[in-house]
């Protein structure tokens, strides 16, 4: 789900980042990229239970690109420790 609102874009990620499911997020992530130019991105993690390869690597353009992850279930802050961007929008 993607909430808008005039300085941040949300979006709130449930159950698997896997497969298909990982691939239509970066889908979506591209397409609407121009939405949210010049405004902050927040993604809510905490209802995702799991995540393959294809969903790191969403992640990680995701905050790459400036999105600031939120996850505090141990699983999540796994996941997202062990990308590799440098980023200080990861937890």
């Amino acid at each position: 789900m993607i909430t808008e609102a005039p300085f941040e874009q949300q979006w709130t990620l449930q159950g698997r980042l896997c497969g298909q499911w990982a691939v239509d997020l970066k889908a979506m992530w591209e397409e609407t990229r121009s939405a949210r130019a010049g405004r902050k991105c927040t993604v809510n993690l905490e209802d995702v239970t799991s995540v393959d390869r294809t969903g790191e690597s969403t992640l990680l353009e995701m905050a790459m690109e400036g999105a600031r992850l939120i996850a505090s279930r141990a699983y999540m802050k796994s996941i997202l420790g062990g990308l590799k961007c440098g980023s200080s929008k990861l937890p």
